[in-house]
């Protein structure tokens, strides 16, 4: 039986553990006090300061989107001497609430189905809202464990730890291809949490800290400074969750009703609205740079009556730029064309700046687009940053010239995106043995990486485990 813990002292009521003049280092003399009533003084106002700036940027954001949407008999300003912040936000609120009630009916599941259906028709916009939505179903599900484990793993080589977040159990092609129990973390960045990089890593090597998600991200934002009260891990042990029996469902609550109608709304409206935000930043960016370039005589609004405020008929430089686009592969196509082609290329290559650039971006966009071109058409599997911890790469091509001469082993070009924003990260030489060939598409992977790995594509060998690439992975690794 272990000894009995002795309890802490109780606090001095003269240590200052509450005033803000205890963090500070006193000094004597007029100008000694002074300087510490002010530093005092920031202390006390600058976190209350900050925490009731960034709410009210928080309802002022939400304000000037909703309220314009009300009609003016439903407006209380209309009727009060004063304004009222924050009514957009109660609205919001109130909107999601009845989406969620209406969508846990009979008729809102139809509406779901049907909508769903009709999403799926569309190329572009059935891949991203599919992916938003598997994101929010699986960080909302109540039995989720997505971002709510945080871990001490060892970074970037064994003997230096850093803190991560448990995004899910890996699954799928990725946990088939590899030997034994793997984690799904990510590795946030620091001083912005909100990129870093997805690894997988054995569960065994992982240790769990007795802190929620909100301390690990101030842990990671302040960069150490903010250090929560106790940092005790538990025993390694202990990751695997213990057997509870099942209990009864205890009878909801007004307001627990109320949350789950809120998550429910917040489930079924931000996937549609996330999918058409991000089309219509894309159409608004094609739109601002293309039709400022038409004539009036050419413009849509000229001659339609109906048409959106400061924006006219959104999508008409889109369509322009794919007809423009079309039309200059027509005319590239025939001899002219080519011969135009050749005569621009010769003059930019003899430009001193403009020439580097044009010659650099011409074969970035020919290895790309080439139809026989590897580059960006499979995905792998390599040990980064050290040996038994994953990460999903992009092969962007074979290595040639200087690089290859100077490794020891065939080495292919391997990118390395970050989490969730894939279009940064790092180019690798990875050794080509050392890759585990993915069967998972590029925009598969891409999935996978932006949303942590709780978008988990379906694995084609998982009816297959003596699959030949998972034989070889294994041997590999062994």
């Amino acid at each position: 039986m272990s000894a009995k813990r002795p309890s802490p002292p109780p606090p001095d009521p003269r240590s200052g553990h509450d005033d803000p003049l205890s963090k500070l280092e006193l000094r004597p003399g007029l100008f000694g006090r002074l300087r510490n009533w002010f530093l005092t003084g920031v202390l006390v106002t600058a976190p209350i300061g900050i925490t009731i700036w960034i709410a009210w940027a928080v309802i002022d954001f939400v304000d000037n989107r909703v309220r314009p949407l009300i009609p003016e008999p439903w407006d209380p300003e209309n009727y009060l001497p004063f304004s009222v912040p924050g009514l957009g936000l109660l609205l919001v609120l109130a909107g999601l609430i009845a989406i969620g009630m209406f969508t846990a009916g009979l008729l809102g599941r139809w509406f779901m189905h049907v909508g769903e259906r009709l999403l799926a028709r569309v190329p572009v916009v059935r891949s991203i809202y599919s992916a938003v939505k598997q994101v929010f179903e699986t960080i909302l599900a109540d039995r989720s464990r997505a971002f709510r484990e945080v871990v001490l793993v060892e970074y970037p080589y064994r003997g230096v730890w850093v803190v991560a977040f448990v995004t899910s159990q890996t699954k799928g092609e990725v946990q088939r291809l590899l030997p034994g129990e793997t984690v799904s973390l990510f590795m946030p960045a620091v001083p912005n949490p909100t990129t870093g990089f997805l690894l997988f890593v054995p569960r065994e090597t992982v240790r769990p800290l007795d802190l929620t998600v909100e301390e690990g991200l101030k842990l990671v934002v302040s960069g150490g400074i903010v250090t929560p009260e106790q940092l005790a891990a538990r025993p390694v042990e202990s990751v695997e969750t213990e057997a509870v029996p099942p209990a009864a469902p205890p009878r909801l609550s007004l307001m627990r009703r109320l949350r789950n109608y809120l998550l429910a709304g917040i489930l079924v409206t931000a996937p549609v609205a996330i999918t058409f935000w991000l089309i219509a930043q894309f159409i608004s960016f094609v739109d601002s740079r293309v039709k400022p370039l038409l004539p009036d005589a050419w413009r849509p609004e000229t001659y339609i009556p109906v048409t959106l405020p400061s924006v006219g008929v959104p999508g008409v430089g889109v369509v322009v730029a794919v007809i423009a686009l079309t039309l200059i592969g027509m005319l590239a196509a025939g001899i002219l064309g080519r011969w135009l082609l050749r005569t621009s290329a010769w003059l930019f290559s003899r430009l001193p700046i403009l020439g580097s650039i044009y010659s650099a971006l011409k074969q970035i966009v020919e290895t790309i687009l080439a139809s026989r071109s590897d580059a960006f058409r499979s995905c792998v599997l390599f040990q980064y940053p050290r040996k038994d911890c994953w990460a999903i790469g992009l092969v962007t091509g074979k290595t040639e010239g200087q690089v290859q001469e100077l490794t020891e082993k065939e080495v292919v070009n391997v990118f390395l995106p970050t989490t969730p924003n894939p279009t940064s990260g790092f180019l690798m030489f990875v050794p080509r043995d050392d890759t585990v060939p993915l069967a998972m598409s590029i925009e598969e992977g891409l999935k996978m990486v932006i949303s942590g790995g709780l978008v988990v594509p379906p694995d084609p060998g998982a009816d297959h485990p003596a699959d030949q690439k998972a034989s070889q992975a294994s041997a590999q690794l062994a």
